[in-house]
């Protein structure tokens, strides 16, 4: 029999912390029919979750009062889209258990990217850049139509040849480690996500509440940066250049200050890239900082709306006689959200 830890963290000394009670949902058949729909993770509820899906609104009704976080796994499941407004997701892996320390591996996985992402392929399918810049794009996509997803990180170390937190996510704690400041750190989105590159950036608004947005930083690598971009509303708005100083330690050290302008509402994030040998590529991502400018909402461009309308309903039309009419019925209602 399977000892149950309970709905504590479990300390290992007063740093490494570990949190037993968490649960994934992998669907790959309904009602004994082939029918993937995907993955999700629920972390840091209190209660044994028993319930199947679909459908999975109350599961996540019940997470979320339990003081818990759902994590959308990889975007490029069949439901992933249908379940962000459905389940409320708080948390969007920017590095998933697809991104390897070993060789990229997973060349025409899950649902095809947009045409307007413009993703970048060879012969054999996606390269790894292409599907790292998938996962960034589609998020921009989210966060452009308001769903403001915290970055998280993951690896499935021990299911993939991944080593454990070789994908990972940083959050800053101002009074010091507990495994509570830091679950609410990760949702309040102070944090950055890396696969090498260590990333210390903030973001302010100018003086007297000014329309200038001001990113200053640094960012800290084990090699050369080849790229650091500010992001503004899902597309580049600077790239400054990499200085890539070299510091006492043998690392190099890039220091980052660029500014932009708020002419309506924004959204802003870094990321930094780093080249690995053999043209393996390392990132690192911020969280992004919000800005409100009053009577100037932020608008999606209209091909993320189409992309995102356009995975749910394909969904619909895939989904209608194999899942339950609840299940159903959320998917149009992620569709109605969408539209």
């Amino acid at each position: 029999a399977k000892a149950d830890s309970g709905a504590k963290p479990i300390a290992v000394d007063a740093t490494h912390v570990f949190h037993s009670r968490n649960t994934e949902y992998e669907i790959f058949t309904v009602d004994g029919k082939r029918h993937e729909l995907g993955a999700v993770f629920l972390l840091n509820h209190s209660s044994v979750l028993t319930e199947g899906t679909p459908p999975v609104r109350g599961i996540a009704e019940r997470v979320h009062a339990e003081g818990g976080l759902i994590e959308l796994d990889k975007h490029a499941w069949p439901w992933s889209m249908a379940l962000v407004p459905v389940m409320k997701v708080d948390l969007y892996e920017l590095s998933n258990n697809h991104v390897w320390r070993a060789p990229f591996a997973f060349r025409g996985w899950g649902e095809p990217a947009p045409e307007y992402m413009r993703i970048e392929r060879d012969e054999h399918g996606w390269t790894e850049r292409g599907w790292i810049d998938y996962g960034f794009q589609n998020y921009y996509a989210l966060l452009d139509c308001g769903f403001r997803l915290r970055p998280t990180a993951g690896t499935a170390s021990g299911v993939h040849p991944v080593p454990l937190g070789f994908g990972r996510v940083y959050v800053h704690l101002d009074a010091g480690f507990s495994y509570e400041a830091w679950v609410r750190g990760l949702n309040e989105g102070r944090s950055f996500v890396t696969t090498g590159p260590m990333l210390f950036v903030e973001a302010s608004r100018g003086e007297a509440g000014g329309s200038c947005i001001r990113i200053t930083g640094s960012a800290v690598s084990a090699g050369p940066l080849t790229r650091m971009e500010v992001i503004v509303n899902g597309e580049i708005a600077a790239s400054p250049r990499p200085a890539n100083a070299k510091t006492p330690e043998g690392a190099y050290e890039n220091k980052i200050d660029a500014s932009v302008e708020a002419a309506g509402s924004l959204w802003t994030a870094v990321r930094v890239f780093e080249e690995a040998p053999g043209g393996r590529i390392r990132f690192a991502h911020s969280a992004p900082w919000f800005f409100e400018v009053d009577g100037k909402p932020l608008r999606p461009r209209r091909e993320e709306a189409e992309f995102l309308t356009r995975r749910v309903r394909e969904q619909v039309a895939r989904s209608e006689g194999v899942l339950p009419a609840a299940a159903i019925e959320e998917y149009r209602a992620a569709l109605r959200a969408y539209e």
